[in-house]
């Protein structure tokens, strides 16, 4: 029978020496799941979303979006008392199983084209590929599994780019099993990254 599965971000660390300009965050996460007819099958979201993304910038503290905690030492981290429930949600889920979650943290203070195009079509290539967070989704469009890689890729590859990011600062994958707490950590830009978030798992 189908669960649903409920991802919520409860943490994020970085560098502290990464540069100022570079502390404007999106996450692109992608999770790869059994839909409920048994078929694998990959969604995605970004956080906070396209239109918006988390302050880091400590000259920056009085923005709404500023989202750095206090504190000293060689890391810095998000403080999650200023992230509301909508925003820690990193997606709804509903199917026979979770295999796999892939996070990039993308550095967004850029300008190009995709600027441009991310402000004229944001809401609806959210709705398309970035999923609506209020919708549990279980999608009937999806292609057969020789050309799911390559679809899922495309999905995901252009989301990065939407959301702001070609090289992200940090990429990093976990294995999902039963429900708890989980960390994705590693190296990257500047140093050590590491996201924690909880899944949980509710009868449909």
């Amino acid at each position: 029978m189908p669960q649903t599965y409920e991802l919520v971000l409860t943490g994020f660390d970085f560098p502290r020496k990464l540069p100022r300009r570079k502390a404007n965050f999106r996450f692109v996460a992608d999770i790869r799941y059994l839909n409920g007819r048994g078929e694998h099958d990959t969604e995605h979201a970004v956080l906070p979303d396209l239109d918006r993304y988390w302050e880091c910038d400590p000259e920056k503290e009085d923005l709404p979006d500023y989202v750095r905690a206090a504190g000293k030492g060689k890391v810095s981290s998000f403080d999650m008392a200023r992230i509301d429930a909508w925003d820690r949600l990193v997606l709804l889920v509903r199917g026979d199983g979770v295999h796999s979650i892939q996070f990039k943290v993308l550095d967004v203070n850029r300008s190009d084209g995709w600027d441009r195009l991310r402000r004229a079509l944001g809401d609806v290539v959210a709705t398309l590929i970035g999923r609506a967070r209020a919708a549990v989704p279980d999608k009937a469009w999806v292609v057969s599994d020789s050309l799911g890689t390559a679809a899922t890729d495309l999905e995901s590859t252009l989301l990065t780019r939407l959301a702001g990011g070609e090289r992200p600062l940090f990429r990093g994958s976990a294995a999902l099993s039963d429900p708890g707490d989980y960390e994705v950590s590693g190296k990257g830009t500047q140093g050590s990254y590491s996201i924690r978030f909880r899944l949980a798992v509710t009868a449909v």
